[in-house]
Order: C-alpha cells, then structure tokens, then sequence
C-alpha cells in the first residue's frame, strides 16, 4: 500500500472508528463528544461547535472542540448573547426550510465583509472559512460549525465532500441525542424573545417597507440584493434607508446596530414586539 493510499484512507478510518465506538457504548454526551472531535480532525479544521437552536428559547452550545488559546468569551458566549441573530446559516435555518451541508460562500450575502455580522464577530474570531451542518430536529434546528482560521487555506472539494457523504450518519446520531437530551434538559430551556425581537425591530415607528429593508440591512445585504429581493430600484431602497435613518435619529449602519443590541436589553416576557418600544419611552414611563 503507497504511502498516498494510507493518508487519504486515514480519515473514514478515523471515522469508522469513532461510529464503532457509538454503536458499542450508544448515544450519549460523550459519544456526540468525541464524535465532534473526529469530524474536526478528519478535515483538518480548527474548530468544530455543535450549536442547538431551540424554537422559542435561546441558543446554546453543548459540544465544542477549538485550538488552544482561543477566547471562549469571544468564540461562544458573544455569538449566543445575540450575534447569532445575524448569522447567515442561523437565518437559512430560521427563514425557510434547509438541511444539509452547506458552505459559507453558499449562504453570505455579497457585502458580507461590510455586514454587522461580520465586523463583529466574525472578523474577531479570525475565521476563514466554514461549513455548516444544519439538521432540523423536533422544534429545533441543530447545526454544527466546522471552521478554518485566516491562516489556513479554505477546506478543499473533497473536504467538503467527505463532510457530505457523512452527513446522514452524524444526523441520524444527532437526533437520536437530541430527543434523549431533550427529554432530560426539558426545563433547562429559557424563554427567548430575540428573534420576534429582530422581525420587528422598528416596526413601531417605521412603515412596512422601511421595517422590510431594515431587516435586510441588520442581516448584511447589500443595496443591489435587497432591491433584486424586494423588486424595487436601488435608488428607492436608498430613499428608504434615509427615511429609516432620520426615523431613528442614526447616521449609520453600525449605529442600528448598536440601537438594536442597546434596545434588546429592554426586552422581557411581557414586551411589545417591537423592542423599540420599550426602549425610546421616557424613563419615567419605564417599569
């Protein structure tokens, strides 16, 4: 056997031994563990988060496998608190039905570079590329994050390949974690209002269309996608994003941002939709 033939088969060996593994001690939190850990190993990735997006209640990250020195404060606890909201392949997720592998240059918009997103937390966390599992389970949806650093070369055709031919194996093991798991962490779930949140934001002070193209803007589309999308000429969307502006008393894209995060933390149970709500009464109005 050459020395090439032992290299390429190293991979599905490391696989097949980790599923042999699962078959002899059954699903569990240490299985989808290590199962996490041979799938970033076999594509030579950095790092490899499994993410559970709940329907109604807020994301969490059970598994995660990552190089030393990363910042798990920057990596996990921010994209959770609320960038995730913005994330391309959450959107996929959330806005129409979508299953499979997927890569991040399948999903971004244009201006993704330009995007909130992006400026910040993906440019923070450094990452160069990344290909997404998403697999829709009993009201969730479950996705796993498999990235490479700026300094590492994007994962090759056949990297992503492989992450393809496997894929209905890690979701059959997935969701029969997942319904195990959900069974046992039931009441571990917390109620979250985030993502009626971003549908509405503005909604209160803002017509349909100017809330429309808000919503495109939050989730890092360009002018030309967002007037392709709404059938109406770029002009008119930026006709729009003045309006928008001047309704909001903001100068920039970076400024909604920040008036969106800063609204979030009026938000609770009881809250209108629109987070703006809440947030612009005067103080002596606030509960």
């Amino acid at each position: 056997m050459s020395k090439f033939h032992r290299v390429a088969k190293q991979p599905l060996l490391q696989w097949h031994d980790a599923i042999a593994g699962i078959i002899t001690d059954g699903v569990n939190d240490d299985a989808v563990d290590n199962l996490m850990d041979t799938l970033r190993r076999i594509v030579d990735a950095d790092g490899c988060s499994l993410i559970v997006y709940p329907e109604g209640s807020q994301p969490f990250c059970p598994f995660r496998k990552r190089r030393k020195g990363e910042d798990p404060r920057i990596h996990i606890d921010q994209y959770l608190e609320r960038a995730y909201l913005l994330d391309p392949f959450y959107r996929l997720a959330v806005d129409g039905p979508a299953e499979g592998v997927y890569c991040l240059s399948d999903v971004a918009p244009d201006a993704f570079k330009q995007s909130e997103f992006y400026r910040v937390y993906y440019r923070l966390v450094n990452f160069g590329d990344e290909v997404c599992l998403i697999i829709p389970a009993e009201n969730a949806s479950i996705q796993i994050s498999v990235s490479r650093q700026k300094d590492k070369p994007k994962f090759t055709i056949a990297q992503q390949e492989l992450i393809a031919r496997i894929y209905s194996t890690v979701r059959a093991i997935l969701l029969k974690w997942w319904t195990s798991s959900k069974a046992d962490n039931k009441e571990n779930f917390l109620d979250s209002h985030l993502e009626c949140a971003l549908s509405n934001f503005g909604s209160s002070v803002l017509t349909q269309r100017e809330t429309q193209i808000l919503q495109l803007v939050l989730r890092g589309y360009a002018v030309k996608y967002i007037a392709q999308k709404l059938e109406i000429s770029p002009e008119t969307i930026k006709h729009h994003r003045k309006n928008i502006y001047s309704k909001l008393d903001i100068n920039s894209q970076a400024e909604m941002f920040h008036l969106f995060i800063d609204s979030l933390r009026m938000v609770t149970p009881d809250s209108p939709p629109d987070p703006l709500t809440n947030y612009l009464k005067p103080p002596s109005q606030q509960d």
